[in-house]
This record gives C-alpha cells, structure tokens and sequence, in this order.
C-alpha cells in the first residue's frame, strides 16, 4: 500500500470514531445538565421560579414616579388609558391593575390610567342662532346650558341668542355651564314697576302695555294702605311680549283688635 492511500485511510478511520463518539458525548451532557436541573428543582424549589410580591400604591404620583416605585419593587410600569380628569394633574396616575396591596409575580406588568389633565373647551359662536340651536351646538362642544336664561329688550327676533356667559370664544375648564341671553322680541315690553301703586292705576297701565294682570293675591301682613300693591312677578323691568300676565298682590291689612274696656 502506497504511502498516498495509507494516509487518506487513516483520516477515513479518525473520522468514522469521531460521528460514533459524538452522539455518546451529546446524551453525556444532556444528561449531565438534566440530572443538574432535577437536583437543584428539588434542593431549592423557588430557584427556577418568580417570586410574588405585593403592588405598591401608586395612584396620584406621576407617571415617571410611578414607574420608578414599580420597577424597585420587580414590577414593570405599562400604560393603560389617558383619560381627562377635572382636578388630577396631567400625567398623574388615575389608577393601577392590579390594584394596590395584591399580591403578583415580580417582573409582571402593572396597568397605570394616566390623567390628561382638565378638559379644555372654546365657547362656540352661537349668536343669532334661534335658542334650540344654540343649545344643541354648545352641548355638542361639551358645554352644559344654564336653564336660567336672561331675556332683553331688543329688536332681534324672539328667542334669538343675543349673547352668551362665559362669553364667545373663550377656553375655559370643562365640565362648564354657558348662560344665554336671549332676544324678549321687537313687540316686547318691559314690565313697569307698579309696587306702590293703586291697584286700579296698576290695572291701568298694564292695559296700556297690552298686558294683563292675573288673579291679584292678597297681603295682610304688609305695612302698605288697603289696595296698593306691595309685590308683583315678574318683577319691573322683566321683558315681557304683548299679552303676557303679570301677578300682583294688593294689600289689604287686617282691622286693628279693639282694646279690652277696663
């Protein structure tokens, strides 16, 4: 055998020892590590797993304190919701999942509800709008809508929007109530003040305003003379249409006792 075909047939044979030996070494340390593995389950049985721990409180602080405390405690800080809140600062924590004090698994997350802060809204332009309009389009900005309205004296049609409270265009913290004033109509009155006065010459004027007077309520308490009238509704001055009834209440003192004769 030629020294060329003597070398190539011992390669041949180190090579074939060497694929027979490897599966025996593989089982050797998979055994190894398996049989290390079982050992150490059963001699220290919380080695291979996460211990529990109780969630601190977190609420109220800022997202990034929040963070910090969970992190040192073996949690982990995970965004949940943004949500407006009227009094909680921007970025505060609103709540937390799980919630304070349960027990979980360190490295677990923990939901955090962050604050966006206040909601913040512009009062839309609702002047000249009829009332059930502008009504509808500020509570479609978010805007609540006082049921106490203010009418005026004015040439615009009745019912018409003359002005709002806070005023057009300004940004304000919302929840927040807008006050309408309103338009009384071109044909509208003021109601006169007829306190003081005698009841027939009360009556009187009303009808000379086109407006009428309801069933007068008497007073027997008050100081004025008999028949003048010591109250009416709506008071002077209310913007009131044409055919509107206004209440007064006339007074009518009771008779002085008689004095017992000695």
């Amino acid at each position: 055998m030629t020294p060329t075909v003597l070398a190539e047939s011992t390669r041949l044979r180190r090579l074939r020892e060497l694929v027979t030996k490897r599966p025996i070494l593989s089982t050797a340390i998979g055994g190894f590590v398996l049989g290390f593995l079982i050992v150490a389950a059963v001699l220290v049985p919380g080695a291979f797993m996460k211990s529990e721990s109780a969630v601190p409180n977190v609420v109220g602080l800022l997202y990034a304190d929040a963070a910090a405390r969970l992190n040192a405690a073996g949690f982990k800080a995970k965004t949940g919701e943004s949500l407006n809140h009227a009094t909680a600062p921007k970025n505060s924590v609103l709540g937390q999942s799980p919630a304070p004090g349960i027990k979980a698994l360190k490295g677990n997350d923990v939901i955090l509800d962050v604050s966006l802060g206040a909601k913040r809204g512009t009062v839309p332009n609702v002047v000249g709008m009829p009332r059930d309009e502008a009504v509808k389009a500020l509570e479609a900005a978010g805007f609540e809508v006082s049921d106490d309205y203010t009418e005026r004296l004015d040439q615009h049609p009745r019912g018409e929007v003359l002005a709002t409270t806070p005023r057009i265009g300004s940004t304000v913290t919302q929840p927040a109530s807008v006050r309408l004033t309103i338009s009384a109509g071109p044909d509208a009155v003021g109601v006169p003040s007829l306190v003081g006065m005698p009841v027939d010459d009360a009556l009187a004027l009303l009808g000379q305003l086109g407006l009428f007077a309801g069933e007068p309520r008497s007073d027997s308490t008050g100081s004025q003379p008999e028949g003048i009238v010591s109250n009416q509704r709506p008071a002077a001055n209310t913007p009131a249409a044409p055919g509107s009834t206004v209440t007064l209440t006339v007074s009518h003192p009771r008779a002085p006792r008689d004095s017992a004769t000695p």
